[in-house]
């Protein structure tokens, strides 16, 4: 089944037919509309050329050969030529126009659905399977771009065809003509049936394909645990009853076409023969002549095409129309976190001048930046019974160290998510030199705010990339100072130094390589407050001890909000507080948490044992 519940889906893309949210994306099309112009008209241009040539077949039989006037042989071959020819001309035209107005097209909505994703909250990424995403991305966005280089150009230049033909077949003999329009009707219900069925069918496929493609995502980054116990058997299984799913829907959706395909040849055909059978009656009784007749049947088959064409143009329009209502199921999710949020008032906004992004300037220490200040703050993650946070009230003053501890599951987290807005808190707010974050453009908040967590993610770069992603101006001084800092000197080391490749999701290296690496990268971006999400936990206790002096002199200049479990982490702080059941329980010095609160003690009591061990 897929994996996107109803839930997630509340939008007009929800609501909207399948065709209807392929017209939604026509705006695409206006960039290159001069060049859809030029293409549609080389198109109907070549139609135009491949049709007259049976009136010039007319010509020589009911004159040339009829009357014996061979002087008409040569010119009227020539024009038969030229038009073949101005065929071939028009249609090379179409397709060289074509391919580079639809890459471009495809490319201008893989663009904005990419820069859509990165506007989305972490929470509509949580919420979404990794594969579904990538299956709108690529598969989906093929599907449109297939379309709107072929299927609409045929739609169009078929529909003309044949009308044109039959406007032409009746002006030859008017009965004739009508009986053979007449036989082709049954086709429009026949159509219409079967793009029902199939529209079922083609969206049914592609959310399969998400799942597949997420489960083989899964399999890929996981493939050492899913060794490690041994269940690659079990993966396989799982694999194979999904492709098995998509297999079957496949074969559904390839049986029902092949039958309408098979339909579409037979009708054609059945009226050719029809014509032959009728047209010679005709031509004896005189109402119609030889070359009229073979003007006739030639035209005749020109309506083959455009009827047997009618199965792939459905069939790739409704794959295009659902591939549509797919995608704007993420164009229509509206970002949650945005730059203007209604709720800030001017006097908030006034503040925002002060918070000057990036690397701190000697100049400015006259004037410290990085008060951090939170206000009665409480969250609650969507359809939770209960909130995490319910009324934090922290002052962190600049250039402090402030180390959250607290039990597993207590919040610590999802409070430090909040201040680059990662997530919003519910009530309260979290304030940056007197400034609500939430009115603080987010650029400029996220350049002031630096973060290293405890899940490290690494990109598919090399490690000076990966170091210089939040400064990328930084020159080799600063680099090689922010790696001492964070114990990653190691990467002068791999095969190719800092230019060595990392791969995928850094896991050439290992955990603790990888914390430093992100560390490194925090701290090189110089941050105004630097948020640290239990960033030393992969690390040996003799590195995190050589990690926490370095740190020491770093957060010396930087405001510095970090969660910590181990004692020897806690000492970095100035102050430590404690969460507890969604509020600050107690704060304080490390010595006095120790000697006043059992719950912290008790805590640090299990870290050590667990540190020791």
């Amino acid at each position: 089944m897929p994996s996107v519940t109803p839930s997630l889906v509340t939008h007009a893309s929800a609501r909207v037919r399948p065709v209807g949210a392929l017209w939604r994306l026509r705006g695409y099309l206006k960039p290159y509309r001069m060049q859809l112009v030029v293409m549609f008209a080389a198109a109907l241009g070549a139609v135009a050329a491949e049709i007259a040539i049976p009136l010039l077949i007319k010509a020589v039989v009911d004159g040339a050969i009829a009357h014996g006037d061979k002087s008409l042989l040569i010119p009227l071959s020539l024009a038969a030529i030229a038009l073949g020819a101005s065929v071939g001309v028009l249609n090379m035209i179409r397709r060289w126009i074509q391919s580079g107005a639809v890459a471009n097209i495809e490319k201008s909505i893989r663009d904005d659905l990419y820069a859509h994703l990165q506007r989305l909250q972490p929470s509509f990424h949580d919420d979404w399977q990794s594969g579904q995403l990538l299956s709108r991305a690529t598969t989906d966005l093929s599907s449109i771009r297939r379309f709107a280089g072929f299927g609409l150009i045929f739609l169009v230049t078929n529909i003309m065809t044949f009308v044109a033909v039959v406007a032409l077949l009746i002006h030859l003999n008017w009965w004739l003509g009508l009986i053979t329009g007449v036989v082709f009707a049954p086709v429009l219900p026949v159509c219409f049936r079967f793009e029902k069925r199939y529209r079922v069918l083609s969206r049914r496929v592609q959310d399969q394909q998400g799942d597949l493609a997420t489960l083989i995502e899964e399999a890929a980054t996981g493939v050492r645990v899913l060794k490690a116990l041994g269940r690659g058997r079990q993966a396989s299984a799982r694999h194979d009853a999904q492709a098995a799913e998509v297999c079957q829907t496949q074969v559904e959706k390839a049986g029902l076409l092949g039958s309408f395909w098979a339909l579409l040849d037979l009708i054609p055909n059945a009226v050719i023969g029809l014509i032959i059978v009728l047209g010679a009656i005709a031509v004896s009784t005189h109402t119609l002549t030889l070359g009229g007749l073979v003007a006739f049947i030639t035209l005749a088959l020109e309506l083959v095409w455009p009827v047997e064409a009618m199965g792939y143009i459905i069939a790739s329009g409704q794959e295009a129309a659902t591939a549509a209502q797919r995608v704007l199921e993420i164009f229509d999710t509206e970002p949650e976190i945005t730059d203007e949020d209604p709720g800030q008032d001017a006097p908030e906004r006034a503040g925002l001048h002060a918070l000057v992004p990036g690397p701190r300037d000697p100049a400015a220490a006259a004037a410290p930046r990085g008060r951090l200040v939170f206000d009665h703050v409480a969250f609650c993650y969507p359809g939770a019974a209960e909130p995490v946070l319910r009324d934090v009230v922290l002052d962190v003053p600049p250039g402090q160290t402030l180390v959250l501890t607290g039990a597993t599951g207590s919040g610590k987290s999802t409070l430090l998510q909040l201040v680059p807005r990662l997530a919003d808190a519910t009530s309260g707010s979290v304030r940056l030199d007197g400034s609500d974050v939430r009115g603080i453009p987010l650029e400029r908040l996220r350049k002031a705010v630096g973060c290293a967590f405890e899940d490290a993610t690494l990109f598919s770069a090399s490690v000076r990339e990966n170091v210089t992603f939040g400064a990328p101006d930084a020159d080799e001084e600063a680099v090689e100072a922010a790696l001492t800092a964070a114990q990653a000197r190691f990467a002068y080391d791999l095969p190719w130094g800092l230019d060595t490749r990392i791969g995928e999701q850094g896991m050439a290296l290992s955990g603790g390589q990888r914390q430093r690496i992100a560390l490194a990268r925090a701290i090189l971006a110089g941050p105004d407050v630097l948020i640290l999400d239990d960033p030393l936990s992969a690390l040996d206790v003799h590195t995190e001890e050589r990690v926490t002096r370095a740190l020491h002199e770093i957060l010396a200049g930087s405001t510095a909000l970090v969660v910590a479990h181990r004692p020897s982490t806690v000492a970095l702080a100035d102050t430590v507080a404690l969460l507890s059941g969604g509020v600050i329980a107690a704060s304080g010095s490390h010595r006095h948490l120790l000697a006043s609160n059992p719950e912290y003690a008790a805590l640090m009591d299990v870290e050590d044992l667990e540190a020791s061990a």
